[in-house]
C-alpha cells in the first residue's frame, strides 16, 4: 500500500500478549484491511517495548473511526450468567491463577454464549494503551474469538476445536452441538505438547478423534512437524482461511491465507 490513508474512516485492531504484538487495519468504505505489522516482545521486557511501540509507531500516532484492543493473556475464567457476580471475579482469578500477579480486573459478558468472561490485565500496560487510545474499546481475545465465531457459523451438530496459534502458545475452543465446552490457552515448546494438550482435552470431554471437525489458524506452517503432528492423531483438519467478507492488500499474499485469521475475524463482531 503506497497512497496516503483517511485513517479516520478506518478501525484500528489490536492483539496483544505477554510475547507479542500484532495489529491490523480496515478501511470502512473499501472493506479491505490495509495493513498489518507483528512485533515479537520479550517477555522480561515486554512492557517497555510495548510501551515504546505505542508511542512512536506512525500507525498508533494517527486518528481512527475506532480501536479495538484485546487482550490475549491467559487469566480469564469463563462463568456461567446465573453464577456471575462483580465481586466474584478477584477471587476466582486468584483461586485459578494465584495472586502473585496483581492487574486490572474486568468482565465481558457474552449473552449469545450464556457466560461472562472474567480476566486480569497488567494494570501499567493498560494505563498505557487507555491514555494513548483514549476512544479505546477494551476486550479479551476469548470475547472477541466467541463473538467471530458465532458470526461465522458451526460447523453441524456434533464436535468441533478450533484452534488459533501464535508463538509458542496456542487457544482452543471445544465445542460441542454448537454450544462451548472449554476455551483456554496452551503453552507448548514442541509439537508432541501440542497433541499431548488436545488428546488429553479429547479424553476429558469425550470427543472422538477420528470424527471431531478441527479448524486451525494463526502461526502454523502447513509443512511442519506441529501440523503433521496433528494429522496424526486427528482425522478432519482444516485450515481456516481469513474472511471472505473483505478485501486485503496484495502484500498480506505473501503470508499463507491462514496465518492471521484470529486477527481478522475480529472485524466479524462489529
Amino acid at each position: 500500500m503506497t497512497e496516503p490513508v483517511d485513517t479516520e474512516r478506518c478501525t484500528l485492531y489490536i492483539d496483544i500478549g505477554p510475547e507479542h504484538l500484532l495489529h491490523t487495519i480496515l478501511h470502512h468504505d473499501r472493506k479491505e484491511f490495509i495493513v498489518l505489522q507483528y512485533f515479537n516482545l520479550d517477555k522480561y521486557n515486554a512492557f517497555n517495548q510495548c510501551r515504546e511501540i505505542v508511542y512512536h509507531n506512525e500507525w498508533f500516532m494517527k486518528t481512527y473511526s475506532r480501536v479495538n484492543i484485546s487482550y490475549n493473556f491467559s487469566g480469564s475464567i469463563l462463568l456461567p450468567e446465573g453464577i456471575y457476580t462483580p465481586d466474584i471475579s478477584t477471587p476466582a482469578l486468584s483461586l485459578i491463577f494465584g495472586d502473585l500477579h496483581k492487574g486490572e480486573v474486568f468482565a465481558d459478558h457474552l449473552p449469545d454464549w450464556g457466560v461472562y468472561n472474567t480476566y486480569r490485565v497488567p494494570a501499567y500496560l493498560h494505563e498505557v494503551l487507555k491514555a494513548h487510545f483514549v476512544n479505546g474499546s477494551f476486550f479479551h481475545i476469548y470475547s472477541l474469538l466467541l463473538h467471530g465465531k458465532k458470526a461465522r457459523g458451526f460447523a453441524g451438530t456434533g464436535d468441533e476445536i478450533s484452534l488459533a496459534f501464535y508463538n509458542n502458545k496456542l487457544i482452543c475452543c471445544a465445542l460441542r452441538d454448537a454450544k462451548l465446552l472449554m476455551m483456554q490457552t496452551f503453552e507448548y515448546e514442541a509439537a508432541e505438547d501440542v497433541s499431548y494438550h488436545l488428546l488429553n482435552t479429547a479424553g476429558r470431554f469425550g470427543i472422538n478423534c477420528e470424527t471431531v471437525q478441527i479448524s486451525a489458524s494463526g502461526l502454523l506452517d502447513d509443512h511442519s512437524a506441529l501440523f503433521t503432528e496433528l494429522k496424526k492423531y486427528f482425522l478432519n483438519v482444516a485450515l481456516e482461511c481469513r474472511p471472505d467478507t473483505f478485501i486485503y492488500d496484495p502484500v498480506f499474499d505473501e503470508y499463507p491465507p491462514h496465518f492471521f485469521t484470529p486477527l481478522f475475524n475480529l472485524a466479524l463482531c462489529e
